[in-house]
C-alpha cells in the first residue's frame, strides 16, 4: 500500500501546484458538490497549505516569544512535512482508494472507511475550533495563531462533510454484505505426507 501512495506523488503534487482545477474556490464553499471526491481533492490541497501557513505562523510566534531560531525553523518545516504527508494520505484514502484505512501492517478498505475518517475529521475540526478559542487572548500578538487554527479547523470540518457525502454516495453501508479476508496459504499441521 505504501508503494501505491508513492506512486501518487507525482499526481497529487500537480494538485498542490495548481489548486482550484476541478472545483473553484467559491463554489468549493458551498454544501451541495457535482463530485464530492473532487471537493475532498481541493480541500485536501488547502489543509495542506493552510497547514504550512499555521507553522509559519506558530514559528514566528515561537521566535517573538523568544525561543531559538534554529529550533523554531526546525519546528517549522517539520510541520510543513507533516502538513503535507498528512494531506497526502488522507487524499489517498478517501479519493483513490476510496476507503482506506492502514494501521502498522494491516490495511481496512471498505466505504464504511470513508465515515470514519469524516468522523475523524470533523471531530479534529472542532477540537481546533475549541482550543482557538481557548487560546484567543493568551496574549496580543497571539491572535494570528487563534484565527489560522480555526481557520485549518473549519476546513477539517469541510473535509469531514465530504468524506460523509461520498460515503453517502457509496451507499451509506456500514457492514458489507461479504467479507473477504486474504491471507497467506496454510499448512494443514497433522496430514500424512507421502514420501
Amino acid at each position: 500500500m505504501a508503494d501505491q501512495w508513492l506512486k501518487t506523488c507525482k499526481e497529487y503534487l500537480s494538485y498542490v501546484r495548481r489548486p482550484f482545477q476541478s472545483i473553484p474556490v467559491r463554489q468549493l464553499w458551498k454544501s451541495h458538490q457535482s463530485n464530492w471526491a473532487d471537493a475532498f481533492q481541493e480541500w485536501s490541497v488547502l489543509q495542506f497549505y493552510m497547514g504550512a501557513v499555521t507553522a509559519v505562523v506558530m514559528g514566528v510566534i515561537g521566535t517573538l516569544d523568544g525561543h531559538s531560531v534554529i529550533s523554531v525553523s526546525i519546528e517549522v518545516v517539520i510541520r510543513i512535512i507533516f502538513a503535507y504527508v498528512l494531506a497526502h494520505l488522507s487524499w489517498f484514502a478517501v479519493v483513490r482508494k476510496k476507503g482506506c484505512f492502514c494501521v502498522l501492517f494491516a490495511c481496512c478498505q471498505c466505504p464504511f472507511v470513508l465515515l470514519l475518517w469524516g468522523v475523524l475529521s470533523m471531530l479534529w475540526g472542532v477540537f481546533g475550533m475549541v482550543a482557538s478559542v481557548k487560546d484567543l487572548w493568551h496574549c496580543v500578538f497571539c491572535i494570528a495563531a487563534p484565527c489560522v487554527q480555526a481557520t485549518y479547523s473549519t476546513i477539517l470540518i469541510y473535509m469531514g462533510l465530504c468524506c460523509f457525502k461520498l460515503w453517502i454516495e457509496h451507499g451509506s453501508e456500514i457492514i458489507p454484505p461479504v467479507v473477504e479476508m486474504q491471507g497467506p496459504r496454510a499448512e494443514i499441521v497433522g496430514v500424512a505426507q507421502t514420501v
